[in-house]
């Protein structure tokens, strides 16, 4: 399809969110919603906040303000469940200071709920998917298995208190994160959300045309997504995810769990991005000033696609 752009559109369709230059300022705005991934109405509400602003972060960028995109049947739904959703998003939003303006409500059986939002990059300087080097390091900012664990509570065999880490990870907003990526000169970056770790990875390489080698060993997971994933209680996105990218996969010895694992769709995922070799001494220092976690799962090669290793 050929889309409208003009001399002002720096990134359009097909990464993280769009870039837009006007009177030398640096615009990002992007747009993101999602079904309830646990019970209580007020946690989706900030977690599906957290989301939204995450394409903001994952660009480099800093989230000005946000429409909210509500699907809702007050046939169904008590109103008062919608309530609680925009408290945890005005508390999210107040916490990002981010400005909700306003939105817009469809009637919609199945719950539905996101922001569009529109950020800026301070210092003009975005980032994308494309611009990993051979001989980057590759790094991500939060557990992955998140996808595995909403199934669990969706199927009964867990609560949302039993999985507390899991939960404040995808309250946490990546905005430290983002700033950590900015300190490390991070060449490209991208968040992990509904394509996994590999799916999104895969982007990284496809676009930088380099590939991605990733260590299983050095990926932090959740003990739970472990045990339910060994159990085959996983979302189909996870099977839909590896199709993606098998073509395009070399697995050294990995078991089909684990590959299932690193394909799992996370809500509010960390940011997964690339940066200089000679920026690791600076990764611990700055991760602690930032207040932000961060782990090193592996290298970026000559090549296309991804490298699975033990």
């Amino acid at each position: 399809m050929n889309f409208y752009y003009d001399e002002r559109t720096l990134l359009g369709i097909g990464d993280d969110a769009g870039v837009y230059l006007y009177n030398e300022s640096v615009f990002i705005h992007t747009v993101d919603l999602i079904t309830p991934v646990v019970n209580d109405p007020y946690l989706w509400g900030a977690i599906s906040t957290a989301n939204s602003l995450s394409d903001v972060y994952a660009m480099g960028g800093v989230p000005l303000n946000a429409l909210a995109i509500v699907g809702f049947n007050n046939c169904d739904m008590d109103v008062s469940m919608l309530k609680e959703v925009m408290k945890g998003c005005a508390d999210k939003l107040r916490e990002a200071k981010t400005v909700l303006l306003g939105g817009h409500t469809i009637d919609d059986k199945e719950p539905k709920f996101g922001l569009a939002v529109m950020g800026v990059c301070p210092d003009g300087k975005y980032l994308s998917q494309k611009g990993a080097k051979v001989g980057d390091l590759v790094a991500i900012t939060k557990p992955v298995g998140v996808g595995i664990l909403t199934k669990a509570i969706k199927e009964g065999k867990i609560s949302e208190k039993d999985i507390k880490p899991a939960i404040e990870n995808m309250l946490l907003l990546n905005d430290k994160a983002s700033a950590l990526a900015k300190r490390l000169g991070a060449t490209s970056c991208t968040d992990i959300t509904g394509f996994g770790l590999m799916g999104h990875a895969y982007n990284i390489a496809r676009k930088s045309e380099v590939r991605l080698s990733i260590r299983f060993s050095q990926v932090p997971v959740y003990e739970e997504s472990v045990f339910f994933v060994k159990q085959k209680i996983h979302p189909k996105g996870a099977v839909d995810n590896y199709n993606f990218v098998k073509e395009h996969l070399i697995n050294e010895g990995l078991q089909w769990w684990q590959v299932l694992l690193l394909s799992d769709p996370n809500t509010s995922g960390g940011l997964l991005f690339t940066f200089p070799k000679d920026a690791l001494p600076f990764v611990e220092k700055g991760a602690q000033a930032l207040g932000t976690n961060v782990w090193i799962i592996g290298e970026v090669e000559e090549g296309t696609g991804i490298r699975l290793t033990k």
